[in-house]
C-alpha cells in the first residue's frame, strides 16, 4: 500500500508575505505614516552630499536674508548661506547624534536589566539603586557639565546623555525581564542544563526585543530633544557645521528682522521627527487590540 503524499507547510511562509495591510494591521495606519516620514529623513541623511543644491557652509555676504528664490528655495541665512541645504545636510548630525546615544543606552541599559533581573537578589536592589541615583542627574545638566570640561563638541556630550538614558532602558527592560524570568519556559531551559549566557541570549533577550526596539524608538525622540537644546546652548554640533539645534539659534536674530525661515523650518523639521518616533514607538510598544 503506497502511503499517500504528505503537504508540508512552510513555517516562514506566512512571516515573509509582508504587505503594506499586514503592516498597517500590526501598528496602525499611523505608525505607518509616521515610519514613512522617518524612512524619507533618513535616506535624505544618507544621500544628503547629493540632494543639497549648494554648499551648506558657503557665505556670501552680499546675498544675506535673501528671500526664496529659484536660486535659494527657502532664502539664505544672515551670511547668505543656503537655508535648504544647510537643512539637508543637518539632518545627519541630527540623526547621527540621537542614534549613537540610544544604541549606546540600550546596549548598556539591557545588558544591566538582564543581569540584575537574572540574578535576583542582592543584585538587583544593589542594581536598582544605582538606575535611581542615575535618574537624579538630569541629561542636559550632564551634557552641559561634560561639554565645560572636555571641551564643546558631538563625542562629549552624546556620551553624557547616553549615560543619563541608561536608567530610563534598564528599568523598563528590566520589569519585563524580572517577568519572562519566572516563566517556565525559562525553567525548562534550566531544567536542560543550559547554561545562563545561553538562555538569556537565546531565549531571554529575544522575548525582550519587541520592547527594547519599542523603548529605543521613544528614546530616539527625546534624545534628538536633548541634543538639539545642547547645540541651541552652544555647547553641541559647533559652527560651521550645520545642525538643526544650531539653525534654530542661529536663526533667532532673523525672526526680528522678518526673516524668520531658518529658526522656523529647522524648528519645524525636530517637532516632526519627535513626534513621528514618539508615534512610532507608542504603537510597537502598545498591545494589539489597541493600535489604531
Amino acid at each position: 500500500m503506497s502511503a499517500s503524499p504528505v503537504s508540508i507547510p512552510a513555517p516562514t511562509q506566512r512571516s515573509l508575505r509582508i504587505s503594506m495591510k499586514g503592516i498597517s494591521e500590526r501598528i496602525g495606519w499611523g505608525g505607518v505614516v509616521a515610519g514613512g516620514v522617518l524612512a524619507l529623513l533618513f535616506l535624505v541623511a544618507i544621500f544628503a552630499p547629493l540632494l543639497a543644491p549648494h554648499d551648506p557652509n558657503q557665505v556670501s555676504l552680499g546675498e544675506a536674508y535673501a528671500s526664496s528664490s529659484s536660486q535659494h528655495w527657502l532664502g539664505t541665512d544672515a551670511t547668505g548661506r543656503d537655508i535648504l541645504s544647510r537643512l539637508i545636510v543637518g539632518s545627519r548630525t541630527a540623526l547621527l547624534g540621537p542614534l549613537l546615544v540610544v544604541v549606546f543606552a540600550t546596549l548598556i541599559g539591557t545588558a544591566i536589566a538582564i543581569f540584575a533581573a537574572w540574578r535576583g537578589g542582592l543584585t538587583d536592589t544593589v542594581a536598582v539603586r544605582i538606575l535611581d541615583i542615575l535618574f537624579a542627574f538630569p541629561a542636559i545638566l550632564l551634557a552641559i557639565l561634560s561639554a565645560a570640561v572636555f571641551g564643546a563638541g558631538l563625542t562629549a556630550v552624546v556620551l553624557a546623555i547616553g549615560i543619563a538614558y541608561i536608567p530610563y532602558v534598564a528599568r523598563v527592560i528590566r520589569s519585563e525581564a524580572v517577568r519572562q524570568r519566572a516563566l517556565p519556559y525559562i525553567t525548562a531551559c534550566e531544567a536542560q542544563g543550559q547554561s545562563a549566557l545561553r538562555v538569556c541570549s537565546r531565549h531571554l533577550l529575544p522575548n525582550l526585543l519587541p520592547l527594547i526596539i519599542a523603548q529605543m524608538t521613544v528614546s530616539f525622540g527625546y534624545a534628538m530633544i536633548d541634543l538639539s537644546a545642547v547645540s541651541y546652548l552652544g555647547f553641541g554640533v559647533q559652527p560651521p557645521t550645520a545642525d538643526w539645534g544650531e539653525m534654530v539659534a542661529n536663526g533667532q536674530p532673523g525672526i526680528l528682522l522678518g526673516h524668520p525661515t531658518e529658526a522656523l523650518a529647522a524648528s519645524a523639521l525636530i517637532v516632526v521627527a519627535v513626534l513621528c518616533f514618539t508615534v512610532l514607538g507608542q504603537r510597537l510598544g502598545a498591545p494589539k487590540e489597541r493600535r489604531l
